[in-house]
């Protein structure tokens, strides 16, 4: 079960003459960087105010606002695995995340989890 990283090239390749359907497989696989990048930044302030360097109030403020982004780019996350399993079916291919795509826990931190393993493995595969 996970992120099958390997078929979106013939994902691409599939829809290549259909600009409209390869940008909204670019938009889906942009998204999973947004909501690495919301990750991201929660830890940093998170890490800024363990080690002092972010006052309380500030703190309480805006926390709850990164952890609300990061809430809502991880629900677009799973809207957007679903596109792509829908796009990949409409070009004949196995669905690109195996896996269930639900809201519910443990399901929403699997496609998660397999969608940032497939980040990492795009940074690492990088020339």
């Amino acid at each position: 079960m996970g992120f099958n990283g390997s078929l979106i090239p013939r994902l691409i390749a599939a829809f290549h003459d259909d600009r409209d359907t390869v940008e909204t497989i670019e938009n889906a696989l942009m998204s999973f960087e947004h909501y690495h990048a919301a990750i991201y930044e929660l830890e940093i302030k998170r890490l800024q105010y363990s080690g002092k360097a972010m006052e309380a109030d500030v703190y309480r403020e805006l926390i709850p606002q990164l952890d609300r982004t990061r809430t809502r780019l991880h629900n677009a996350l799973l809207t957007q695995v679903s596109l792509l399993n829908r796009i990949a079916a409409e070009a004949g291919l196995p669905p690109v995340y195996d896996g269930i795509i639900s809201e519910d826990r443990p399901y929403r931190r699997e496609v998660a989890n397999a969608v940032l393993e497939y980040v990492r493995q795009i940074i690492d595969g990088r020339s």
